[in-house]
């Protein structure tokens, strides 16, 4: 299943389907040594996912305001976001 993900090019969804072998694996393992590579490695893929949000859903009225400080503070543009009708 990953590599038929990530053969489409979709970071995003490759690092879903990746995040979700890891918790298989680790909800399977019984290796100390094993729980706490796989532990690791869920870690770094969940930090990787952070950078690539939802596009699907729509973020909230103080994740918005978030969002424009940092860029603000950055100096990058701020980012738009569709208006509540």
């Amino acid at each position: 299943m990953i590599g038929e993900t990530a053969r489409k090019g979709d970071r995003r969804a490759t690092l879903l389907a990746l995040r979700d072998r890891l918790a298989d694996e680790l909800d399977d393992c019984d290796s100390k040594r094993d729980v706490a590579a796989l532990a690791l490695r869920l870690q770094s893929v969940l930090a990787e996912l952070a950078e690539f949000p939802d596009k699907s859903v729509e973020p909230t009225p103080l994740e918005q305001l978030q969002a424009r400080r940092e860029a603000r503070q950055a100096g990058r543009p701020l980012p738009e976001f569709r208006r509540a009708d």
